[in-house]
């Protein structure tokens, strides 16, 4: 069966302007591990590091559960919490603790996180999907090894990669597994049907992304992604970015923050 070629947004989205003042977030961010095991040629957080001087670090098992304990003094659950933030989240040990934590917590109407899946495998397949998490998004960026070589700057298997992908989604039962690219990683139609064709029925859900320029201070970034036209496919310019009004990121490298754009740096919106 393939996959349905359509972007994760919410269909049943409140008009802001009706509901703020909020209660709490709708949305909520932890970010368990600030390290990753690539190092994307479009990513400042990882590619440029020696910008940041930020220290890598997996957040640990115990300010994960207190972080989850805190959320339940909100009078609401939120709508979603993402495990993952800066990094790549797979990396953390007690990934899958984290999430069978939160899970069991009910703090969430839905538990996603995103991953390079570059981790998966069989056995924490099996235990990703035994966590309870509702969805796996998982960011491709190249479709061959010469590709991630040259985008990622890692060695992948590149059919061990697809493998990986095709055994999770088998087991997935009611989780989702979401399979997305960004535009510039396939700019012509060839590659756009290739990427579909090798991963459109090894997941549940398929996108090519829209990307644009995010960091003020990193102009050899954003030209690496140019200038795409949002998730929409349509750039406007917005005199405010709505996300700060119902998302929080916590993290161990930023403690609270309204958005990840906000390390030491002016955010482009």
């Amino acid at each position: 069966m393939s996959a349905i070629r359509k972007n994760i947004v919410c269909e049943k989205r409140n008009k802001l302007e009706d509901v703020i003042p909020l209660n709490g977030p709708y949305t909520v961010a932890i970010d368990p591990s600030n390290l990753c095991n690539f190092r994307c040629n479009f990513c400042a957080i990882q590619y440029k590091e020696e910008k940041l001087n930020f220290k890598k670090q997996f957040m640990s098992f115990e300010l994960f559960k207190k972080i989850i304990d805190d959320l339940k003094a909100f009078p609401e659950k939120l709508k979603v919490l993402r495990i993952n933030g800066q990094g790549e989240p797979l990396l953390n040990p007690d990934i899958c603790d984290m999430i069978r934590y939160a899970k069991e917590s009910h703090v969430a109407d839905y538990i996603e996180t995103i991953t390079n899946g570059s981790r998966l495998n069989p056995s924490l397949n099996r235990k990703l999907i035994d966590s309870g998490i509702d969805r796996i998004r998982i960011s491709v960026e190249a479709l061959d090894r010469e590709g991630y070589q040259k985008i990622a700057g890692v060695e992948m298997d590149f059919e061990e990669f697809l493998a990986n992908i095709e055994d999770l989604h088998d087991i997935s039962g009611q989780c989702e597994i979401y399979c997305k690219i960004v535009d510039v990683a396939v700019p012509t139609e060839e590659l756009k049907n290739k990427f579909f064709e090798l991963f459109g029925k090894i997941c549940d859900r398929i996108f090519i992304d829209n990307v644009v320029p995010l960091w003020s201070d990193f102009d050899e970034l954003n030209a690496v992604v140019g200038k795409g036209g949002g998730y929409t496919g349509r750039r406007s310019r917005m005199l405010l970015c709505a996300h700060i009004l119902f998302t929080v990121l916590l993290s161990t490298l930023m403690g609270m923050s309204l958005c990840v754009a906000q390390i030491g740096r002016e955010s482009l919106f």
